[in-house]
């Protein structure tokens, strides 16, 4: 048997159903408006993803979150090579 959720878990879950019932509330848009600011995301039709920059991410190159319809995420750092 298996403890207790970390509180990372817990984030990630909340997050996911947070996306999911965006999406069956009104769409992604508004949801994505209301959680980073109007225009701060930006969607991939190729890869399907709606991408917003992590604004709080420190170090070299950039993050961003990367959010699919089904209401998985991940975050990419891409280096500032790539970012150039």
């Amino acid at each position: 048997m298996s403890g207790p959720a970390s509180p990372s878990r817990r984030r990630v879950r909340y997050f996911k159903r947070e996306v999911q019932r965006a999406l069956a509330n009104g769409g992604m848009p508004r949801f994505l408006d209301a959680l980073f600011g109007v225009g701060a995301w930006t969607y991939d039709p190729v890869e399907k993803l709606w991408i917003v920059p992590d604004r709080n991410a420190s170090g070299p190159g950039r993050e961003y979150y990367c959010i699919q319809i089904t209401g998985d995420w991940f975050k990419a750092r891409l280096s500032d090579e790539e970012c150039s």
